[in-house]
């Protein structure tokens, strides 16, 4: 009697481990693809985009009379602000302009082989920063894992150091996670200015 209750009870244990791991197993897969769908509803919703803004002033003289376009690495006194990207934005910038074939040379650094005269220097400071881990409260609830980045440009003649033209260039992203794309985007839209006033 003894042994046929110990085989019962083997044989329930056993169905309840099967059982049990069945189910821990049907609960993960409806993990995964509720994840999945809510990455795929946030790309297709644009709900994860990059939004970019920027305002210059009028330049004062037509950017096409000058033949080259010298990005310098940004500055900015903000402690927290990634390292990398003061190079990564004029860099994109450089890259991006030099696909247009509108200036004799774009360059990421010095410009030695066209006169001083004849070329651009983009000087860039990051004035303000939020990065994804700051905490606010707008609206009466939290908001938290906003990027957002501003950059203020001025175009200068390299020969005589006199503004050319300012401004500003603004990206956002409501997800943290797209922080690098900001740069990108940043990059796209000082391109764009310097274009339209070509």
């Amino acid at each position: 009697m003894f042994i046929k209750l110990k085989k019962y009870a083997i044989l329930y244990y056993l169905s309840f481990k099967e059982e049990y791991e069945i189910m821990i197993d049907r609960n993960y897969r409806s993990y995964y693809i509720a994840f999945s769908l809510f990455f795929l509803a946030l790309t297709f919703t644009g709900c994860a985009s990059i939004k970019t803004t920027s305002y210059f002033k009028p330049a004062k003289e037509k950017l096409s009379s000058f033949q080259a376009v010298q990005f310098e690495k940004f500055d900015t006194e903000i402690i927290d602000f990634p390292e990398q990207a003061l190079s990564r934005i004029p860099a994109e910038s450089a890259a991006l302009l030099a696909t247009k074939d509108k200036f004799k040379e774009v360059e990421f650094g010095a410009i030695e082989n066209i006169p001083a005269e004849d070329t651009i220097v983009v000087l860039g400071e990051v004035s303000e920063y939020r990065p994804s881990t700051d905490i606010s409260y707008e609206g009466g609830g939290i908001k938290f894992g906003e990027v957002s980045v501003t950059v203020k440009l001025a175009l200068v003649n390299k020969a005589t150091g006199d503004e050319i033209s300012s401004g500003e260039v603004n990206g956002f992203s409501s997800m943290g996670f797209l922080a690098k794309d900001i740069y990108e985007g940043l990059a796209k839209e000082i391109v764009k200015y310097i274009l339209e006033g070509y």
